[in-house]
């Protein structure tokens, strides 16, 4: 049998199995479909003897049983506590419990149905349909302990389950944080890093220009020095130039005045400055 080990020992295993006896006191006889109950009844009843001896098979025959007019709600609430006992049955079971809610007004049926169908619920970590089980099988029977019991388990576990959840968004908002923090100081990391680039790229360009200027200075100097120097009383290459520019002009001068005066036949008495 499936347990929880969380839950009271009844958790998927509290039955209303009722014994043979139950059955023939439960039977109408003046039912008109008398062979059709007999025959639903009698499955019912091997049925119960089957599950209480844990044979396979009591499911099967809890189905045939409710064909029964008046014990169809029994037998659907019997198939869906054997159905509990299969590996792949707690949705099947509880589809029974429901069929046993719908057609029975005995409360402490209904109750048990619902407390089985929040038992299954449970076994699946439902814990939101189980309560909501718990709490109907309360209603229909306020004095069941196995599920006033099982509804406080299945609130303090959902309480465990949102401390958790709140822990963990606690957790993932401070790794959030944690992980801005490592990225701001990243980004201030690689903006210090890229001001010092900048600052030693401008450093190294004043360096350059610097050079380049005392490179120019040493280049003048040296030019200067390569420079004929004028010996004090000697004229310079310039002066000397602009002498014999002088001296050319003055002789085109004169040479102009003496073809004009050969023209009219005078003569005329040239004097030079030098």
């Amino acid at each position: 049998m499936k347990h929880f080990s969380s839950l009271q020992t009844a958790v998927a295993t509290f039955a209303l199995l009722l014994s043979s006896g139950e059955i023939f006191a439960q039977h109408n006889d003046q039912n008109p479909d008398r062979s059709l109950d007999q025959s639903a009844k009698a499955s019912i009843i091997e049925g119960i003897k089957q599950f209480q001896n844990g044979e396979t098979g009591a499911d099967s025959l809890f189905a045939l049983g409710e064909s029964h007019s008046e014990l169809a709600p029994v037998a659907a609430y019997n198939r869906g506590r054997s159905m509990l006992e299969l590996e792949e049955g707690a949705e099947e079971a509880r589809r029974a419990f429901q069929r046993s809610i719908a057609g029975t007004e005995d409360n402490s049926l209904v109750a048990d149905a619902w407390y089985n169908t929040a038992n299954s619920l449970m076994l699946e970590q439902d814990l939101d349909g189980a309560i909501e089980g718990y709490k109907s099988a309360l209603r229909a029977n306020p004095k069941h302990g196995a599920a006033r019991f099982n509804l406080a388990q299945a609130l303090r576990m959902k309480q465990d389950q949102q401390d958790q959840q709140d822990q963990q968004d606690q957790q993932d908002q401070q790794d959030q944080q944690d992980q801005q923090d490592q990225q701001d100081q990243q980004d201030q990391q690689d903006q210090q890093d890229q001001q010092d680039q900048q600052d030693q790229q401008d450093q190294q360009d004043q360096q350059d220009q610097q050079d380049q200027q005392d490179q120019q200075d040493q280049q003048d100097q040296q030019d200067q020095q390569d420079q004929p120097q004028q010996v004090e009383g000697q004229i310079s290459k310039e002066d000397m130039e602009k002498i014999l520019e002088s001296l050319e002009r003055s002789e085109e001068e004169i040479q102009a005045k003496l073809r004009k005066a050969k023209g009219q036949g005078q003569k005329v008495k040239i004097e030079k400055d030098w």
